[in-house]
């Protein structure tokens, strides 16, 4: 910028209005003269002498970098960052794994019980603000920082990140905050917020980050692997839904569960407090799962229309898994005790969603109907199985998410059309399909070892629980708020009359 330019943008200290407007105007002739159009009266950015461009340049549909005259002129170089057509599609789809967040609060609040809502809520919401914090100091530089085959060692704060990459480090994020979020739910009812938020930027800085490298990097030693063969996982069966599933399956068992749900020591059902908010929430993050398997693909434009065909395959296989989930698990639930439950549907739908991840791009319809089938099994054995065992999940996290996970990794190698173990048959698909195996174990062991050593620190200092009181009464006084304040203002005095001394007659009875 020339003195000039610097002159006429810095702040005006004349007060003088008649002055003011004559300087102004003075200086939009010269800068007119010299080519460098100034901003409008309404204080639109101007545009640098390097980087404007007409409009006629505009309608001839020109790909000219337009940059502010405050900011560096940045040109990003499209074969490596993509087009801006491939920046906004991933965008987009960032956007809509954001708003997953929303479907995990609906979700979790109308499954909990009305007085640990505004609780789980608050949780939800803070996942948001701590993933992004967590992920920008070192979550990002761990994943996808250049360093060995373990872990990344630079891009700590963003610091040698271009902003041209930006738009991929915005869509990373969502995926870590939806990692953390999935024991949000898994955990309700019970947990203190202390023990949430160092386990939330624990999970986001370092143990999802760790997964990533190893799994979703050219040099990670999972995704190497041997002879061109490793670690396969499109969209995160593993990378995002093991985790997330794991880390609630230990958080579970170190913190044990709620104490109104223990009757002679056996866990009971507990009835969702509000069926509409459950579904609504679910079936928000089925339509989430759509831009979570999509974005995936990373790109959108290209000449010859590959993206845009891997993108449908993704979405075909996402819908047709989901049904499959659905259909099954309220198949299975109506086998069992005759009704066709919703929350089964939901779940269901879910766990054949989070089952397509892992080969949304390469599974053809009727083999994602099946993943989708398989995982509606799993998801109602494995929530079975919890409740045998004693494990409190308050909102099915590990059947969904952990367990329809693992199948999922372990489907893609069956299932790859024309060089899955079902079509192939040689030694090459059976190879890949032992690599996910390893993959797998691999993701579930870290996962495991790292959040249960966070939890049984703070177990350790007494921080993983609330008061015995708090948590029969319900986590609203922590936050000084109250979930439903008419409704329970019109419990209180309907308890309140019932408890008044009612009136006698006079009379003596007959």
């Amino acid at each position: 910028m020339s003195m000039l330019q610097q002159r006429y943008f810095a702040q005006p200290t004349n007060d003088n209005t008649t002055s003011g407007f004559l300087a102004h105007a003075t200086c939009c002739l010269i800068l007119v003269f010299l080519n460098a159009p100034p901003s409008n009266y309404r204080g639109q950015p101007t545009r640098t002498l390097e980087h404007s461009a007409t409009q006629k340049e505009r309608k001839k549909g020109s790909k000219k970098k337009m940059t502010t005259a405050a900011t560096v002129p940045v040109v990003c170089d499209p074969e490596r960052y993509g087009t801006s057509l491939d920046q906004f599609f991933l965008f987009s789809c960032a956007i809509w794994v954001l708003m997953m967040q929303v479907g995990f609060a609906f979700l979790e609040a109308g499954t909990v019980s009305a007085k640990n809502a505004t609780h789980v809520l608050f949780k939800n919401t803070f996942d948001i603000i701590i993933g992004a914090i967590g992920f920008f100091i070192c979550g990002y530089a761990i994943a996808y920082g250049d360093g060995t085959s373990f872990i990344g060692l630079n891009k700590f704060f963003l610091i040698g990140v271009d902003v041209c990459d930006y738009g991929f480090y915005f869509f990373q994020y969502t995926f870590a905050a939806a990692a953390t979020t999935i024991v949000s739910g898994a955990v309700a009812g019970r947990t203190s917020i202390t023990a949430y938020v160092a386990y939330s930027i624990f999970v986001t800085s370092i143990v999802y980050p760790v997964i990533v490298h190893w799994t979703w990097t050219s040099e990670g030693w999972l995704s190497s692997g041997k002879d061109g063969i490793g670690y396969m996982d499109f969209a995160g069966s593993g990378v995002v839904h093991a985790v997330g599933g794991t880390c609630a399956l230990v958080g579970i068992k170190i913190i044990g569960p709620r104490r109104d749900r223990i009757r002679n020591g056996v866990l009971i059902d507990l009835q969702p407090h509000s069926i509409p908010l459950l579904v609504l929430g679910g079936l928000m993050l089925v339509v989430g799962f759509f831009a979570f398997n999509a974005g995936s693909a990373l790109s959108i434009d290209d000449a010859t229309g590959a993206s845009g065909v891997s993108i449908a395959i993704a979405l075909v296989s996402t819908i047709m898994s989901a049904a499959g989930g659905g259909f099954c698990a309220v198949i299975l639930h109506h086998y069992r005790d005759g009704t066709l439950n919703i929350v089964a549907c939901i779940n269901g739908m879910l766990a054949g969603a989070v089952a397509s991840c892992a080969g949304a791009d390469v599974l053809q319809p009727w083999a994602a109907l099946v993943v989708g089938i398989v995982s509606g099994a799993v998801c109602q054995y494995v929530s079975a199985k919890m409740v045998q065992l004693g494990l409190d999940d308050a909102c099915d996290a590990v059947a969904v998410h952990l367990g329809a996970g693992s199948w999922g990794v372990i489907a893609r190698p069956l299932f790859q059309a024309r060089v899955g173990v079902f079509h192939a048959w040689d030694a090459t698909s059976a190879l890949q399909l032992a690599w996910n195996i390893v993959g797998l174990v691999v993701i579930i062991a870290w996962s495991a070892a790292a959040t249960g050593f966070l939890f049984m620190l703070l177990k350790w200092k007494n921080m993983v629980r609330v008061p015995v009181e708090d948590e029969l009464a319900g986590h609203g006084g922590e936050h000084g708020q109250s979930t439903y304040y008419e409704l329970e203002s019109h419990q209180f005095a309907l308890y309140s009359k019932s408890l008044a001394p009612r009136k006698t007659s006079s009379a003596s009875p007959v």
